[in-house]
């Protein structure tokens, strides 16, 4: 009985936010939203009431230093670690849908390309989105999971292909994706040929791959060219620094050169690596 208001609450908060609810369904996650906003709020009031325990008790052991000031600090960081817990989950999930969305655009076009063969060999609608459903492995476990829902869709709710599409584009993380979808309906509800329609999408999605990889290499090439410039210039600078600190007594070794070329250089490789590996259009 003591649930009850809470999860009424719950239920409240989860209708002021529509666009959590939308990124949530986009995530594919297997509870519903009402019971994710429930735990998150549970988790906000935890997070409160720890908070304002922990400050209550430390400023029971100093009662003779209080003033106003720091007696109200105490409901405030409450009230802050609350909403950190809840918008931190809130984040989350649109970071997560996000995430999905690249990953699925990543892919898409050797999903399609897989497709494609399969419309060539005249195998039917749902049988394609089996099949790539099963092929988390080859064209990544994001793609799998929106053919999965499709299928779902089919077989758990009734709908028939078309209209299975047409929900799934609807709540999908990927505009590419839901282009595709709105498209396939589009094309086999009026009796088109589906196979020109996957290669029209196939040569577009090549072409956007082939333009995001030649970009790609050309930033490498400047990246690199910028960051062997700079090292050359700042050992040297370095090595002069060290001199200078020699001849002036302040050193009586190369420990500058040293330090340089032990943390600062490595450290310097592994950002530029991390910031190319993060650019890269098949990552």
């Amino acid at each position: 009985m003591t649930e009850l208001p809470l999860k009424e609450f719950t239920d409240r908060v989860a209708s002021l936010d529509s666009s959590c609810r939308s990124n949530y369904e986009k995530c594919r996650h297997d509870i519903s939203y009402d019971i994710w906003i429930y735990r998150t709020v549970l988790l906000s009031i935890s997070a409160f009431i720890a908070v304002l325990l922990a400050g209550s008790l430390y400023l029971a052991c100093f009662d003779n230093y209080i003033d106003s000031m720091t007696l109200m600090s105490v409901p405030a960081a409450a009230a802050a670690a609350a909403s950190i817990v809840y918008y931190g989950r809130v984040y989350s999930i649109r970071s997560s849908k996000e995430y999905r969305g690249a990953i699925i655009d990543t892919g898409l076009v050797h999903a399609i390309g897989f497709m494609m063969t399969m419309a060539e060999s005249n195998v039917p609608l749902r049988k394609m989105f089996e099949n790539l459903s099963n092929l988390g492995s080859v064209y990544g476990d994001d793609i799998s999971l929106e053919a999965t829902y499709i299928i779902s869709l089919v077989e758990e709710d009734g709908m028939d292909i078309i209209s299975a599409l047409r929900k799934a584009q609807s709540s999908s993380p990927s505009a590419a994706w839901q282009e595709l979808l709105i498209g396939i309906a589009e094309v086999y509800g009026s009796g088109g040929d589906l196979n020109d329609y996957l290669k029209v999408k196939y040569q577009a999605l090549t072409e956007l791959k082939r333009l995001d990889v030649k970009r790609y290499i050309d930033n490498i090439q400047g990246m690199s060219s910028i960051y062997l410039s700079l090292v050359g210039i700042a050992s040297l600078f370095v090595s002069l620094i060290n001199l200078v600190f020699n001849m002036a007594g302040w050193l009586s070794n190369d420990s500058i050169v040293w330090f340089d070329a032990i943390a600062v250089v490595p450290l310097g490789s592994f950002i530029i690596i991390r910031v190319m590996r993060a650019s890269n259009p098949e990552v």
